[in-house]
Parts: C-alpha cells; structure tokens; sequence
C-alpha cells in the first residue's frame, strides 16, 4: 500500500517525546512507536527504540524530501528519501508500531501484529 505522503519533505516535529517520534510530512503526521532503523545510502545504519532519546544523527538523517512510503503486506513502513537514506519500522507483535494522520482527512495504523486500519475522507 502507497502512502499519501511521498513528494512531502520529511522534518522531525516537535510534538516528538521520549516514547513517540513524530515526523511532519506536509500536511500529514507521521508517529513512531515502536523500533525503527534508518539505513544510509552508504550502508551505516541508526536504530533507536522506543524510550530512548532522540540524536542529532538521527533527526539529521529524517529530514528531507519523500521519494517512495509503502507499506509492506505484514505492515513494514519503508520511507525512501531523496537523499538515499531509508526508514523502516517493524510491526509490533503487541502494541501499534506507527500511524499516518491527517486531522479529518486521513488516518493509517499498523496495528499490534502488523495489521492495517486505515480511513480515508478522500476515498
């Protein structure tokens, strides 16, 4: 399944806390929970889990513009950048690893397990 926010520039908001990253995407929301790797273009590889802090390498690597976001049968989140990094968050067997959410509009949420919710005004 393609997400509504490939073309968007990707930006660590500031709504982000301890427990959930959240990302702006243009008009869209995109909120972390659970474990999430970033890979390089050169092969290097960020991993941060839920409760640990936020790094400048991090917030750094999660900026820029959105090539391709799809999500993957089981409920993988892949984020290609324009900058050749891609993020990649797992399903979690327990609680909802991500969500997409554009107030009113939009909402997609890889539930425990890996199952998708999605509603859509626009469809």
């Amino acid at each position: 399944m393609d997400l509504p926010i490939a073309g968007s520039t990707l930006a660590v908001s500031t709504a982000a806390t301890v427990y959930q990253l959240s990302l702006a995407a243009g008009d869209y929301l995109l909120n972390i929970e659970g474990e999430l790797a970033v890979h390089s273009p050169t092969g290097a590889s960020l991993h941060r889990i839920p409760g640990e802090p936020h790094t400048d390498d991090l917030a750094a690597a999660l900026t820029g513009v959105i090539v391709s976001a799809v999500v993957a049968d089981g409920g993988e989140l892949r984020i290609d950048l324009e900058s050749g990094h891609r993020l990649v968050v797992e399903p979690d067997p327990y609680f909802e690893a991500w969500n997409v959410t554009a107030p009113g509009r939009y909402l997609a949420v890889c539930m425990p397990g890996g199952e998708l919710a999605v509603w859509s005004a626009e469809s």
